[in-house]
């Protein structure tokens, strides 16, 4: 009986952590300036978001902090840089640049990201942006 108990629960458990570990793409949802909504990301090279409460699309490239440093460890920590539209009448275009944060668990990320938005519409302004975030594979 404890044999086929353990076998449940291997064959139970082990394909979601092998597809979870495989798997290119997270996706979640975010809590943010300017906008909230869902997020995709792309190994750790690239990150996507669409806004919902006001509309708005950003497309980041993203570098791991271990990776720029030369060292072999796993760091949280990530540079950010990006374009995003925002659909408002203050702000439209911008170019953003930041630092982010990635905590995984076995079965989501959670993430945080500051970054600093040069929009560019009838003037230019600089706003200081943030978002908070949980992401799954998928």
């Amino acid at each position: 009986m404890y044999k086929r108990a353990l076998l449940l629960a291997l064959t139970l458990a082990l394909p979601q952590q092998v597809f979870a570990a495989k798997s290119p793409l997270t996706a979640g949802v975010y809590v943010g300036d300017p906008s909230s909504g869902l997020t995709v990301k792309y190994r750790q090279d690239a990150q996507f978001s669409l806004g919902l409460d006001t509309l708005s699309v950003t497309a980041d490239a993203l570098w791991n902090a271990s990776d720029l440093s030369q060292g072999s460890l796993y760091s949280p920590f990530h540079l950010i840089t990006g374009v995003q539209w925002v659909d408002d009448e203050s702000y439209q275009l911008a170019v953003r640049a930041g630092l982010g944060m990635e905590i995984p668990f076995d079965t989501f990320d959670l993430y945080a990201e500051g970054v600093m938005a040069q929009y560019f519409h009838e003037d230019s302004d600089s706003r200081f942006e943030g978002a908070i975030g949980i992401r799954f594979p998928l």
